[in-house]
C-alpha cells in the first residue's frame, strides 16, 4: 500500500521577481508522514518543506496526474487568487505591478483553478483524505457539502484562527476531535479502518429485471417514514447542526428484498418517498470477477449498500427483505449493542451483522450502526409483518 502526501505552502509567481507564498512551513504533514511510515510500506510526501521550494503549482498539478498511490492525504497550503498573467503560464518581460496616478499599486488577481477535484477525477479508486480550514461561522453542513463534491472518504478539518484543534469527519458526518499532537496518531488509525473495508464494483449485464416483489409495501413504508425522517432533516440541516448519523443524500434509507437467485435492491441515491418498479435493479447474489452483477436501467446502479445485503442474504436464509435507515431504532427486537461503523457499502459491516444476528426465523431483528443508523433484517414471507413493526417503532437521532 503507497500514500501520497501533499503538503506544505505552494508559491504562485506573480512575475519574475514576485511570488504569493501562503503561510506555514508543511510541519503537520511531515510529521502525519512520520507517522504513516509506521503502518505503510511506502509514504511519499509532495510539496514545500521547511522553507524549500521545489513545487509550484503546477508541478503539485503534474503531481497530481501521474499519482499511483492507494491513498492521497491533501494538505497543501494554496493561494486563494492568482495573478492574471500567471493564468496562462506567461509573464511579459518587465512586466510590473500597475501603479496609478495616486501612487496606489494594484494586482490583476483572479480566483485560483481548484487542484483538489482533480485527484478523484483523475484516479477514482484513490482513497482520497482532504484537509481543510474552515471559517468560523462555517456550518458542518457546507463542510460535508465540501467534502462529497470532493468525493472525499474522510477529511479533516479546522477552524480559522485556531491551529492547534482538528476534526476528523466522515461522510455521515462523524467527528473525532483532536488536538495537534494527537492528530498524526488517531487519522493514520481512521485511515487504516478504511483500508480494511471490503468493497465490490457494479456491472451492468440486463436492461430487464423481475417483476419486484413488495413494491406497494415498500411504498407504504416510505411513505410512513417520511414525515419523522423530513422532521429531522429540517430542524438539524436548517440550523446548520448536524445528526452525525444520516447523510442528505440518501435521507430515506435502502430497501431490498430476496428475489431468485439473488435480490432486488432500490437503486443508487433515489428518492424514496415514491418508489415504482423502475426504481429497483435486480443484483445477482453471486459475485462474477469479484464484482456485483445487475440489471435494470443502465444509467442507475444498485445501492451503495448492496455488497451489506448480497452477503446476509447469502448467510442468513431467513431473511426476507432489508432495511437500512440513517436513524437509529428502539425496540425490544433490537439488538442491544451499537455495532462498528464502517464505510458505506463495505462488506465488513455484513458481518458484523450476521455474527449478532439469529440463526433462525424472525419477524424482525435489528442491529443499530454506530455513528450510522438501523439495519433491519425481515424473515416473514409477507414482509408487512415485520415493516408494520418498523414503522411503529420509535426513532432518534442517539441510540
Amino acid at each position: 500500500m503507497k500514500i501520497t502526501i501533499f503538503g506544505g505552502p505552494i508559491h504562485q509567481s506573480i512575475d519574475p521577481v514576485m511570488m504569493l507564498v501562503p503561510t506555514g512551513k508543511g510541519h503537520l504533514a511531515q510529521e502525519i508522514a512520520r507517522e504513516m511510515r509506521q503502518h505503510v510500506d511506502e509514504v511519499e510526501l509532495i510539496g514545500n518543506f521547511d522553507g524549500k521550494f521545489t513545487h509550484d503549482f503546477h508541478a503539485i498539478e503534474q503531481a497530481i496526474e501521474s499519482l499511483d498511490s492507494h491513498i492521497v492525504i491533501f494538505m497543501p497550503h494554496l493561494p486563494n487568487f492568482f495573478a492574471h498573467q500567471h493564468l496562462d503560464h506567461s509573464t511579459s518581460p518587465g512586466q510590473k505591478i500597475r501603479v496609478n496616478d495616486d501612487g496606489v499599486a494594484t494586482l490583476d488577481l483572479h480566483r485560483a483553478p481548484k487542484l483538489l477535484p482533480l485527484v478523484k477525477k483523475l484516479h477514482p479508486e484513490v482513497l482520497l483524505v482532504p484537509f481543510k480550514i474552515a471559517d468560523p461561522d462555517m456550518s458542518m453542513v457546507d463542510i460535508l457539502r465540501w467534502m462529497l463534491n470532493a468525493h472525499a472518504a474522510l477529511a479533516v478539518y479546522s477552524r480559522l484562527g485556531n491551529s492547534q484543534h482538528f476534526w476528523i469527519l466522515d461522510v455521515l458526518g462523524n467527528e473525532i476531535a483532536c488536538t495537534r499532537a494527537n492528530l498524526p496518531q488517531v487519522l493514520a488509525t481512521e485511515i487504516l479502518h478504511f483500508t480494511r473495508a471490503i468493497r465490490r464494483r457494479s456491472k451492468h449485464v440486463s436492461d430487464s429485471i423481475p417483476s419486484v416483489p413488495h413494491v406497494k409495501d415498500f411504498l407504504d413504508f416510505s411513505h410512513a417514514m417520511q414525515p419523522a425522517f423530513s422532521q429531522i432533516i429540517q430542524k438539524n440541516v436548517g440550523s446548520g447542526r448536524w445528526p452525525g448519523n444520516f447523510s442528505f443524500r440518501c435521507t430515506y434509507g435502502f430497501l431490498s428484498a430476496r428475489f431468485d437467485q439473488g435480490f432486488v435492491i432500490t437503486k443508487r441515491n433515489v428518492a424514496k418517498s415514491g418508489l415504482t418498479q423502475k426504481d429497483f435493479v435486480y443484483v445477482d447474489g453471486t459475485l462474477h470477477n469479484e464484482a456485483l452483477h445487475y440489471a435494470g436501467s443502465a444509467d442507475a446502479k444498485p445501492s451503495v449498500d448492496a455488497p451489506v445485503h448480497r452477503v446476509i442474504y447469502a448467510e442468513l436464509p431467513w431473511v426476507q427483505a432489508i432495511v437500512h435507515g440513517h436513524l437509529f431504532c428502539e425496540g425490544s427486537y433490537v439488538y442491544p449493542e451499537k455495532l462498528t461503523r464502517w464505510p458505506c457499502g463495505a462488506e465488513n459491516e455484513a458481518y458484523e451483522v450476521i455474527a449478532k444476528a439469529p440463526k433462525e426465523m424472525h419477524d424482525l431483528w435489528v442491529a443499530n450502526i454506530d455513528g450510522h443508523g438501523f439495519i433491519a433484517l425481515i424473515g416473514s414471507d409477507q414482509i408487512t409483518t415485520g415493516l408494520k413493526k418498523l414503522r411503529l417503532s420509535q426513532y432518534a437521532i442517539n441510540h
